[in-house]
């Protein structure tokens, strides 16, 4: 029996302006054709199948088409459970319709513990499969009494008739966080003991961004794509192969469709750093200027994007950081007896303390504004 494991999809995510649906649909593309080549027999998406609970026309288009594909092109079952940015009830509602196209969603917690659990035969090997969604303590305890943990255990506890694989969409053990994730926490329980977890052969977890292994037998698979510049790492998901009720794990890395660049440097030294990128994505890199400056420089900004232009890349977010003498902090009783300009000259020395006076083109620029607002007809 082979299957893969992945999660954290995020379908409809943007990253300031950038729509990241280019990148989606590639990586669909490709886990489709690995689901054709190596003859998958299980797809496990353990959770966050889009970004927001409202997703929009487009990204649920894409979802659904890709389940279709599965279906007519592959002898695959697929298996889904609701991460934190999913609408459960969204997720669960063509349920009937998706069960002739072999595929199994669980999107809220049930109050019946066995429609958590599945058992399924294919290729001589026997696998159960219990899939846990995300959910919140008030569906453990809904009385609003016991301990959430223990009634948990309750629901990943079955006798064992075969290998035994959990999917879930929590923090588990200790982990390495990507940065992009959002925190949830299950009743005041931080994350997951991995000793609740471990009875089961194989662990299929969601929620964390960076792949990884939190204990024997038990993987956050990743998010397919980097979520921000800071994921740098490669992206992957696992292949499992169940043979004489043994899992043989193996981790396959994802083709990055799209470089997202880190540059940090300063005024002496940009130039260097952005010409020592490399463009070795389908898609047009992105680049973060990550920039350490004593006093603004007029025009730098044009400077770079001309210069990652050139690298055939696109600036997509400039942080300038202003270092120097410590920011004094400037405080005026009679604030409300400065003019206009006088408040934005002292706010610029608390912006760029180290910087001589405010350039005169944006004095008189300021001034042509205060201008034009002073003029400005009565509209109400």
């Amino acid at each position: 029996m082979r299957i893969l494991h992945t999660s954290d999809w995020h379908l409809g995510k943007r990253l300031f302006k950038l729509d990241r649906s280019p990148e989606h649909a590639r990586f669909l593309d490709w886990l489709l054709s690995n689901l054709i080549d190596k003859k998958i027999d299980l797809l496990l998406v353990a959770g966050d199948i889009f970004d927001t609970p409202t997703p929009p026309h487009q990204s649920l288009e894409m979802f659904y088409e890709f389940l279709h594909r599965v279906s007519t092109e592959t002898e695959t079952q697929t298996l889904i459970i609701a991460g934190n940015h999913d609408s459960g009830l969204l997720l669960e509602a063509p349920s009937k319709i998706l069960v002739s196209h072999r595929v199994k969603v669980w999107g809220k917690l049930s109050a019946n513990q066995e429609d958590h659990w599945l058992k399924i035969n294919i290729k001589g090997e026997t696998l159960e499969i219990c899939a846990i969604p995300f959910f919140r303590s008030y569906e453990l305890l809904p009385n609003g009494e016991g301990d959430a943990l223990s009634v948990l255990k309750t629901y990943l506890s079955k006798p064992r008739t075969a290998p035994q694989l959990l999917m879930l969409h929590h923090l588990a053990g200790i982990f390495e966080a990507a940065g992009s994730e959002q925190v949830i926490t299950l009743s005041g329980v931080d994350s997951i003991p991995t000793e609740v977890i471990e009875a089961f052969d194989y662990v299929a977890l969601g929620h964390i961004h960076k792949p990884q292994k939190i204990a024997k037998n038990a993987y956050y698979s990743g998010s397919p794509i980097p979520m921000r510049f800071s994921e740098t790492y490669p992206k992957s998901l696992m292949f499992l192969e169940l043979k004489k009720g043994i899992f043989e794990i193996e981790k396959i890395d994802i083709p990055l469709s799209r470089a997202l660049h880190i540059v940090k440097a300063d005024e002496a030294n940009w130039r260097m750093k952005i010409d020592g990128l490399a463009n070795q994505s389908e898609f047009t890199p992105m680049v973060e200027i990550q920039l350490s400056l004593t006093q603004p420089v007029m025009g730098l900004i044009d400077e770079i994007k001309e210069a990652i232009s050139k690298k055939k890349m696109e600036l997509l977010s400039y942080l300038p950081n202003y270092s120097g003498s410590e920011k004094i902090e400037r405080r005026h009783d009679r604030l409300f007896e400065l003019s206009p300009l006088e408040v934005f000259q002292e706010f610029y020395k608390f912006k760029y303390p180290d910087a001589p006076e405010m350039p005169a083109d944006l004095k008189n620029d300021f001034k042509e504004l205060i201008q034009k607002v002073s003029n400005a007809p009565d509209q109400a």
